[in-house]
């Protein structure tokens, strides 16, 4: 199968032995955070297990329309077609069959009735094997680039089943560089506040949403960071050792994560000692 997308069509497509498995090789996506390297290392995984797959997310291959049979029923056009029902009965081959070898006459030696007919059933037997492999496109397509999301990720799709349906809307809620997005995103920044459990796991998850509002705005400045950070801990009992001994040397290059060891140290030692004994 040829490598550009644009030359394949869904009867190119087949099932490849070799398709790599995508939720070993490309990072999840968390959010807006690390959308820009997730989508482009998704879309080339894609490509290398199938340019179909690519497709149909681009929405360059769509699903076909239903096979509509023809209204006129076959027993009729044989009555009124000598020709036609005269190799029906000689034939122990199916109708469909039959129908595709009278496409071979000139059309001069059929009525216009059962050319009509026969040209309509061959094209509905094309369409019903185009949906057919349209279907099984997407459906593995769509298993591929589910296994690329973090689980809460992907929970949030779950009565979609089209693929490019599915890319759509993980791309308007997490790319969406519109004002209102971005005024979500720092709202749910400057509201993070730290309450309890593991200091670590919080650090994690501030990084996150600051990750989220940053992919839309740009880097932030260390001292930046560090007063949102602030701001989310500084109300907090647990983090008072931590406030009170926080020490900033503005020319470390690795000040912010330095700040994020201190605090996770200072937090598990009051956890040590506020335990009972």
């Amino acid at each position: 199968m040829s490598t550009s997308s644009n030359e394949n069509t869904i009867f190119d497509f087949e099932v490849r032995k070799d398709e790599i498995d995508l939720a070993k090789s490309v990072p999840k996506l968390k959010g807006a955070s690390n959308w820009r390297m997730w989508e482009t290392q998704m879309f080339m995984m894609l490509r290398f297990n199938n340019p179909v797959y690519v497709q149909l997310i681009r929405d360059e291959i769509k699903m076909p329309p239903p096979p509509r049979l023809p209204s006129t029923q076959i027993h009729l056009v044989a009555v009124s077609e000598p020709c036609f029902s005269k190799r029906l009965r000689a034939t122990k081959k199916s109708k469909l069959t039959l129908l595709q070898r009278l496409l071979k006459l000139a059309p001069s030696k059929l009525s216009l009735q059962i050319w009509s007919y026969a040209s309509t059933a061959v094209m509905a037997k094309r369409s019903g094997k185009g949906l057919e492999k349209w279907e099984k496109a997407n459906n593995r397509a769509f298993l591929q680039f589910v296994s690329t999301l973090e689980p809460h990720i992907s929970s949030s799709l779950y009565d979609i089943i089209n693929v490019r349906v599915a890319y759509l809307a993980l791309r308007d809620l997490h790319w969406n560089p519109s004002r209102h997005a971005t005024y979500l995103r720092f709202k749910k920044l400057v509201n993070l506040r730290y309450k309890r459990g593991d200091p670590h796991t919080f650090v994690a998850r501030f990084k996150n949403v600051l990750g989220n509002y940053t992919a839309f705005v740009g880097d932030m400045a260390p001292l930046q960071e560090l007063c949102h950070f602030k701001r989310a801990v500084v109300g907090n009992p647990r983090c008072r050792f931590f406030i009170l001994n926080l020490t900033i040397n503005e020319e470390d290059p690795d000040l912010m994560g330095q700040v994020y060891r201190d605090f996770v140290t200072a937090v598990r030692l009051h956890q040590m000692f506020s335990k009972p004994r």
